[in-house]
């Protein structure tokens, strides 16, 4: 059995494909890296092939009907040889010295009764001209090298949130659980980051920046114009993150997993809520209300801990002025992160 699947989401990528499997390959033959070519109709399943064909021990290509991104995790977490589970995005790469760090960490903890539910690691935002313009670290909430719990973890604060690029699950932890994302959909990967969460109780951590995550692409799905554009998709993916779980399921297992998880939703609920202000449509502004509804519909308890902690209130703040506040703190948050 392989130690790591490495899940590669493909679509129309022939750009940069190249560029990130040069970069996973040099992890050697730990690693089961699965190329999901999800219908492109340029070079990219060409490209996957090739490395197929010139890595058959490490690469494995499927070619499969557009269902997007999400559509490429499902097929990854069924035809997964790893032990543990990861999902490396077509224009992105993985740092050589941090990777082979991680397949040394995950090596000790390959056999049954000591394997991690989840492993987090360091990861950077890229430009193309510019490696590393921005890099978040975990090393002040969690103890590194060792299994521990939830409740060993300090205080996450809003730069600790966790994001597909630093998260690595035990493979058979999403299959017992039978876990899918949506189909036809972009923002799923807001609901990969959280949803499993409960399900997780041994963690690993290591200090060191394993990911490089391209920004500053004009297509890129992170754009302001794209999330505008798509905000009807992203209005649903994070309202099925906030009705993912009850007050009261989080409240039955760890308290600092408890409050991590409401604090994260909040935060995604404060970025949506300034998107809906940013586009100040009708249609927009009536999303935010049906979130908020759609919320406390589902979970009283849970919409009064997010509607009326700190960061909730800012979203709703009385007027324009209000709204206006909500959107420069947004802005100017992008600015420091170098979106």
């Amino acid at each position: 059995m392989k130690l790591l699947t490495i899940v590669v989401p493909c679509y129309q990528s022939a750009a940069y494909l190249s560029r990130t499997v040069e970069s996973l390959l040099k992890g050697g033959e730990a690693l089961d890296i699965l190329l999901v070519d999800d219908g492109s109709t340029d070079e990219t399943g060409a490209i996957a092939d090739g490395y197929a064909e010139k890595y058959p021990r490490m690469v494995r290509v499927i070619h499969k009907a557009n269902g997007g991104h999400g559509s490429g995790l499902n097929c990854g977490i069924e035809t997964a040889q790893g032990i543990y589970f990861k999902v490396v995005d077509s224009d992105d790469r993985l740092d050589e010295a941090g990777l082979k760090a991680l397949l040394e960490l995950l090596g000790k903890h390959a056999e049954p009764g000591n394997q991690a539910d989840l492993v987090i690691h360091d990861y950077c935002y890229d430009r193309w001209d510019q490696h590393a313009v921005f890099s978040i670290s975990y090393h002040r909430v969690m103890p590194e090298g060792r299994l521990f719990r939830w409740d060993d973890c300090r205080r996450f604060t809003a730069a600790n949130q966790f994001i597909i690029h630093c998260m690595v699950y035990r493979t058979a932890l999403l299959r017992e659980h039978g876990y899918r994302l949506p189909e036809h959909t972009f923002y799923e990967d807001n609901l990969y980051t959280y949803q499993p969460l409960p399900w997780t109780e041994k963690l690993l951590y290591l200090h060191k920046t394993v990911y490089g995550y391209n920004i500053g692409r004009e297509d890129q799905s992170i754009n302001e114009k794209n999330l505008i554009r798509r905000l009807g998709q992203l209005n649903n993916m994070i309202t099925q993150m906030a009705t993912s779980w009850h007050l009261a399921d989080l409240e039955k297992g760890s308290k600092r997993r408890r409050g991590y998880m409401v604090h994260n939703v909040t935060g995604q609920i404060w970025s949506l809520s300034a998107l809906h202000f940013i586009a100040d449509t009708p249609e927009s502004l009536q999303m935010n209300r049906e979130m908020w509804n759609a919320i406390r519909s589902f979970d009283e308890p849970l919409y009064r801990a997010i509607y009326y902690s700190p960061v909730g209130i800012t979203t709703h703040l009385p007027g324009r002025l209000g709204r206006w506040i909500l959107v420069g703190c947004y802005r100017i948050g992008h600015k420091l992160m170098h979106f």
